[in-house]
């Protein structure tokens, strides 16, 4: 697999992706710090920070492919670097000048909607640097520099902006995308990644017509949760996580930096033993996976969850919510692993690719809802009495996954 990094166009985005999912890491650590020095003790922050980089790839999702297929991807990844760099470069001023979290807002949505494009474009571009018998080990080799570069920007990012400070970390920050930008350039010649058709595009022709067919994913999936059970129950796990995700980004992390006053540095470390749970999740699945039903192990992922949350308000202390952290870690990967695979099993292969996108924008969808609520609900009520509230919810949906499944012809629910 790694004998592929002698291509020097997957080196060179391995490279340019490594460092900015580090720096990406690094943004959400240092805005993270800002939030504690500017909004100290308001859990609605952290939650308008949850929906400010939800939002763009909600509203974007539909129309982005669209834009990419059209333009030069590399230009696209090196201009979207730059940009983010002279945001993040500015925003300390910004900041400094009207002492407001506006800027940081604008900030974060302006940052991760060229994230969207950066990330589509790197997706799209392995084929046209590998043959496609290398597209597996490639698609590998990206995935896997991933994980350590949001391992590192987590846990290291933390305890690197604790000893900079949040002035210094936001240039340390932009000269991490400096350095992505100028190492997608290396991938090879900017001919390579011209897009095959550039004649008779209409911009707005053509975005009215992802838009329609956008829709009509929507309305496809509505038919299948309408008449397939199987589809019925992963939808209810899907709901989950970013449920879940969107209670650790406002109540959690708000816990660890100010109430148990861990700070960024805890944030971090937080944050690295989620991925830690992610990785042994990951090979758990890939492991034993095979010799438990797909269905029960989501129904065991949602009931840990459930438990978790209901013993919060009781047990809540540093030690715990990092136990509960890698819990989660574990059960993201075991239900994100389970959901995706009941899908491609179970969904005709002429619409898989359309539900999979429409499931992209429901999880960002529910976990902007969620955010918002939760910060709704923090200004009545605290931090507890929020997380005994996401247990309930959990249960419910626990149960009516149990029910589902249940209901799913016996011969269709022995192959899950």
């Amino acid at each position: 697999m790694f004998s592929l990094l002698k291509n020097r166009g997957i080196l060179f985005l391995g490279l340019s992706n490594t460092i900015s999912q580090l720096g990406d890491r690094l943004t959400h650590m240092v805005i993270v710090t800002l939030i504690g020095v500017v909004s100290p003790g308001r859990v609605s922050a952290f939650s308008e920070f949850a929906v400010a980089f939800s939002l763009p790839v909600m509203l974007l999702s539909p129309f982005v492919g669209v834009l990419v297929d059209h333009w030069n991807k590399q230009t696209i990844m090196f201009r979207c670097h730059i940009i983010q760099t002279i945001l993040i470069v500015l925003t300390p001023t910004v900041v400094g000048l009207t002492h407001s979290v506006v800027p940081i807002w604008i900030l974060v949505i302006l940052f991760f909607s060229l994230d969207v494009f950066n990330n589509t474009s790197r997706n799209t571009v392995i084929p046209d640097l590998v043959s496609f018998d290398d597209l597996v080990p490639a698609n590998s080799i990206i995935v896997t520099l991933t994980r350590v570069a949001t391992f590192l920007g987590m846990v290291g990012g933390g305890y690197l902006i604790k000893w900079t400070g949040w002035q210094l970390g936001f240039y340390i920050d932009a000269s991490t995308h400096c350095i992505a930008g100028c190492l997608a350039l290396g991938m090879g010649a900017k001919i390579l990644f011209e897009p095959v058709r550039k004649i008779d595009f209409s911009l707005g022709r053509e975005l009215k017509k992802s838009l329609r067919l956008f829709a009509n994913d929507l309305k496809e999936l509505g038919i299948l949760l309408i008449k397939d059970k199987v589809v019925v129950f992963v939808m209810i796990s899907v709901f989950v996580l970013p449920f879940v995700a969107s209670t650790a980004y406002t109540i959690l992390i708000f816990m660890v930096q100010q109430q148990f006053g861990l700070g960024t540095a805890g944030v971090g470390l937080f944050g690295g033993v989620v991925g830690i749970g992610m990785l042994v999740g990951a090979v758990a699945m890939g492991m034993f996976g095979r010799l438990v039903s797909r269905g029960v192990i989501l129904i065991i992922s949602m009931a840990a969850l459930t438990i978790f949350f209901l013993l919060g308000p009781f047990f809540v202390t540093p030690i715990f919510l990092y136990i509960m952290a890698f819990i989660a870690g574990v059960v993201f990967s075991l239900i994100g692993i389970a959901q995706d695979t009941m899908l491609q099993e179970d969904v005709l292969k002429g619409i898989r690719g359309r539900i999979f996108g429409t499931k992209e924008f429901v999880i960002n969808l529910t976990f902007t809802t969620c955010a918002v609520a939760i910060g709704i609900g923090s200004s009545r009520f605290a931090p507890y009495t929020i997380l005994f509230f996401v247990g309930f919810v959990l249960l419910a949906a626990t149960v009516l996954s149990l029910v589902v499944f249940n209901q799913i012809p016996p011969e269709v629910r022995k192959k899950l």
